[in-house]
């Protein structure tokens, strides 16, 4: 219990940029981080989140790689890992097995969306390494 009182508190400091083209989901995770968050900047399209990316400069990613409307996933992790190879990125697709290069993302989640598990991989990767 404990923990996720320090998780929340830690979680209110952040900018997160999510990067999804499912309008039921990227809806669900607004709602489900826009009490946790500090900003969160929300695109379906991984060619304006690389905008987005470089206007804010969001403490982390989550996306998707299967967007079909638009370039993939795999291209804006890329391109993103072109500009900053430090940012955390967590990997959420109901096809995981289409991600390129494992190596170039802190985490992978399958959907169905776990929100519980997904809080402690976003603070694994920002505060955990901020601590060693």
């Amino acid at each position: 219990m404990l923990k996720n009182s320090k998780i929340i508190s830690d979680l209110r400091t952040i900018s997160l940029l999510i990067v999804e083209d499912g309008e039921d989901i990227i809806k669900i995770m607004d709602n489900t981080f826009k009490a946790l968050v500090k900003e969160i900047y929300l695109s379906p399209d991984p060619i304006e989140a690389l905008e987005l990316y470089k206007q804010h400069k969001p403490d982390i990613i989550l996306t998707d790689i299967r967007m079909p409307r638009a370039k993939d996933g795999n291209d804006f992790i890329k391109n993103i890992r072109q500009i900053d190879k430090n940012i955390p990125i967590i990997v959420i697709s109901a096809y995981c097995h289409d991600l390129e290069n494992a190596n170039a993302v802190n985490f992978v989640l399958d959907k169905p969306i776990d929100f519980r598990k997904l809080i402690h991989l976003i603070d694994e990767s920002l505060f955990d390494n901020k601590e060693e």
